[in-house]
């Protein structure tokens, strides 16, 4: 049998050059077709709401919301939920709610006639009339 010969050293090394730039070149090719592909269009508008406090008033058995809307686009406010945190069940529902809010504003809305008991669990949601909701746990306190 005669002597099995593999390739040159120098052989050998143009190789690994050749396949590392080709790599790299490949690579550089990919990253840069990502890039270029964002999108250069306006930015969506969004429409958020967030309750940032909730009180209740046991005299007047009546319960506060405060509902921020830290979207980007105004948007109308229609019902409001206090809602048994323990059994689901709707304690109390407003929907005669006419708010418009614009970005960044505040709106304080007030639920009557609602009796909530002490150390319970209560849900508040508000939802605006495009169905984006926001929610607050509640726990009355003596």
């Amino acid at each position: 049998m005669r002597g099995l010969r593999g390739i040159s050293p120098v052989v050998a090394t143009a190789l690994l050059v050749v396949i590392a730039i080709a790599t790299a070149a490949l690579l550089y090719l990919w990253v840069s077709g990502i890039v270029s592909s964002q999108p250069t269009q306006e930015p969506v508008l969004y429409e958020r709401i967030k309750i940032e406090s909730v009180g209740y008033d046991n005299n007047e058995s009546a319960v506060e919301v405060y509902v921020r809307n830290v979207g980007t686009v105004t948007t109308e406010l229609d019902a409001i939920y206090v809602i048994d945190a323990v059994n689901g069940t709707i304690i109390s529902l407003d929907t005669n709610i006419s708010a418009t809010l614009k970005p960044g504003e505040l709106v304080n809305e007030t639920i009557n006639n609602t009796t909530l008991g002490v150390g319970r669990p209560y849900i508040i949601k508000a939802v605006t009339k495009s169905g984006v909701e926001a929610s607050y746990i509640l726990v009355v306190r003596e």
